[in-house]
């Protein structure tokens, strides 16, 4: 089991540092505060990442010499991806807190980063199942294409400006920024209730497969 953490939390920790650094600078140097929106729209993109180079560097073969069972290994693999989600959270609404403090544009960035990352762990485990049952070529076409349209999606809309223009309240959801913090805890819970599913989904899709992951 350790042998698969040591592989695959790897590429999770260099994306996450190729996640941080950059804003980290820009809002030393700068205070360009609108940055945290596109950081917490780009969650998705670095975690699909993470688990499509993590799968492509570990076979079928690989994982057969472990003496771990097909359940294992999926409970290992979402337990490393609800970690790290977690982290960028928890970075992300750091960084959130230290621009924002308490104006009333921190619900709003709050909100975003609270959907994202929800949303990541839905995504998340998809990506895990469609890698198991297609392969890693498919993984690949597939977290290309997401990640392609998700920066191509952020410069055409240009979101910095859009929020220089109207407020993060453009892109955030009102019903989260505007309501109770009770409202994020239920999110999380309906987005760990849905990745539980696709984990139960995940095994039985593992043990069909042959397919090197």
């Amino acid at each position: 089991m350790s042998a698969i953490l040591r592989k695959s939390s790897f590429f999770y920790i260099t994306h996450l540092c190729t996640f941080c650094f950059p804003p980290l600078v820009m809002l030393a140097e700068s205070r360009n505060r609108g940055v945290l929106a596109i950081m917490a729209l780009w969650i998705p993109v670095w975690l699909s990442s993470s688990i499509l180079w993590s799968e492509r560097q570990e076979s079928y073969a690989f994982l057969r010499t472990l003496p771990v069972t097909d359940r294992q290994v999926v409970q290992t693999k979402f337990g490393l991806t609800l970690g790290f989600t977690f982290i960028y959270w928890l970075i992300v609404s750091l960084f959130i807190r230290w621009a924002w403090g308490s104006t009333p544009e921190y619900a709003g960035y709050m909100a975003l980063t609270s959907l994202t990352c929800a949303g990541s762990l839905v995504l998340s485990g998809g990506w895990y199942i469609f890698s198991w049952r297609f392969g890693p070529s498919a993984l690949t076409a597939g977290v290309m294409a997401f990640v392609v349209l998700g920066i191509l999606t952020t410069w055409i809309v240009n979101v910095k400006r859009m929020i220089r223009s109207v407020g993060i309240g453009t892109i955030a959801p009102g019903w989260l920024a505007g309501g109770p913090w009770v409202y994020h805890v239920l999110l999380f819970l309906v987005a760990l209730a849905a990745y539980y599913g696709l984990m139960q989904v995940a095994v039985r899709v593992k043990k069909k497969s042959e397919v090197s992951i």
